[in-house]
């Protein structure tokens, strides 16, 4: 057992509960309320266990590459529309189904990150994969947003 495959480790528990944290928002949408409380929680918790052992992978080993950058990039952005949706809902100035529209946007860039994170491509590949992430999340916001307006 090394550090390195403790902070590899460390870092997929925190995709993991990301993506609890997504299925949490997501199930509360549908039932007409939010997850939101619950995400301020633990959303910052996943965010350290992605971002430290992250950055530790990369400057051990992986380098800053294309797919490195692209999945840092998209993380920071499903952080901060998951951050202003959370906050908005909050406040009452956003609609569950403009919420369910950004939950779906941000499932779609999560799955992309898996697999830029798996495959290793380059910046291009990475930026191709994160943009079809978000438009197949868009594409099925169209149902989701649906189920949420008749919830």
């Amino acid at each position: 057992m090394t550090v390195y495959s403790i902070a590899l480790f460390l870092h997929i528990v925190g995709a993991l509960l990301l993506f609890v944290l997504l299925t949490v928002e997501g199930l509360t949408l549908r039932q007409g309320t939010t997850g939101a409380r619950f995400n301020r929680i633990f959303g910052p918790i996943s965010a350290l266990l992605i971002l430290v052992p992250g950055l530790y992978l990369v400057a051990s080993g992986a380098g800053w590459s294309g797919w490195v950058e692209a999945g840092l990039t998209t993380w920071v952005l499903i952080a901060v529309i998951g951050a202003i949706t959370g906050i908005s809902l909050l406040r009452g100035r956003m609609s569950l189904r403009t919420a369910a529209i950004s939950w779906s946007a941000r499932v779609g860039m999560a799955v992309a990150v898996v697999f830029i994170m798996t495959v290793k491509p380059d910046l291009l590949v990475s930026s191709i994969a994160v943009g079809f992430g978000l438009v197949a999340g868009l594409a099925g916001s169209l149902l989701t947003a649906r189920q949420v307006q008749s919830a």
